[in-house]
């Protein structure tokens, strides 16, 4: 599985998708701060500071950037398989395409926590050069942590769009815009049974993410509902994971048999 995954990394220095990934994570800061600034203010959030803008990011990030981002680029890696022509492969080598599947999540998994670390160093940098208060080196391990744990728990939220679209022919794209969507709809959550087991809230629950003030939540969540929201979405993912094993063969078997009736009729012409 290491192997797997070492292999995608590699693969991904082709990947021009993830420099807009990068992008994101990097302005996210700088755009949260810069709202804050934007609005009148009798709307602005009195002593901001590092614990804010960190709040803020954590929030932009689960809601939007990451959801984009990931969805995108762990899309990609499935579907170059396909656009590359490489899924025939498969048949000659040792490895089944549900593993291949599970090395590009993982290889998606450990991009989220690289987001995470990225968009922490860009939330500090964003912070000295507007000259915030609070940033205390407790505080910022603390939300680093948080912001890296909402970025992890994000990737879970996703793993089925991440399958479902990736294996359809150029549908990532689409499916970013679905996870946009359903990333933006924890902001109409605000009570009750969603308001913890909607997967994208249930990543920043278990983040430690008070959302009271950024969508007006009217009740504490749920902590153990929102872990078994997850523990659902994974369920669900090897479930899409169970079924894909015949379609990758399948997938395989038809390009190996097309690509033998080319080498034939080549023959044939010569």
């Amino acid at each position: 599985m290491w192997d797997l995954i070492r292999c995608e990394w590699l693969k991904l220095r082709r990947c021009p998708i993830l420099l807009v990934g990068i992008a994101a994570m990097s302005l996210c800061p700088a755009v949260q701060y810069g709202s804050q600034q934007m609005v009148a203010p009798e709307f602005q959030t009195p002593d901001y500071g590092f614990s804010q803008l960190f709040a803020s990011v954590i929030w932009g990030n689960t809601q939007i950037f990451l959801p984009i981002s990931l969805v995108m680029t762990g899309g990609w890696m499935i579907d170059r398989e396909r656009g590359n022509d490489t899924e025939k492969n498969l048949l000659t080598l040792p490895v089944s395409y549900p593993r291949l599947l599970m090395g590009k999540l993982a290889a998606a998994g450990m991009l989220a926590l690289l987001f995470g670390l990225c968009s922490a160093v860009s939330t500090l940098f964003t912070g000295i050069l507007a000259g915030l208060p609070g940033g205390s080196p407790e505080m910022i391990l603390d939300q680093t942590g948080r912001l890296t744990a909402a970025a992890l728990a994000t990737w879970v939220a996703c793993m089925p769009l991440i399958l479902l679209f990736g294996q359809l022919p150029r549908a990532y794209l689409g499916g970013s815009i679905l996870a946009f969507l359903m990333g933006y709809c924890i902001l109409f959550f605000k009570d009750g049974f969603l308001l913890s087991a909607y997967p994208f809230s249930a990543a920043l629950v278990l983040s430690g993410f008070s959302m009271a003030e950024f969508n007006g939540a009217k009740e504490d969540p749920n902590f153990w509902l929102a872990l078994g929201s997850l523990a659902a979405v994974g369920i669900v993912t090897g479930g899409i994971l169970l079924l894909s094993a015949d379609r990758g063969r399948t997938d395989s078997f038809r390009k190996r048999k097309r690509g033998g009736k080319r080498r034939r009729r080549r023959s044939g012409q010569k």
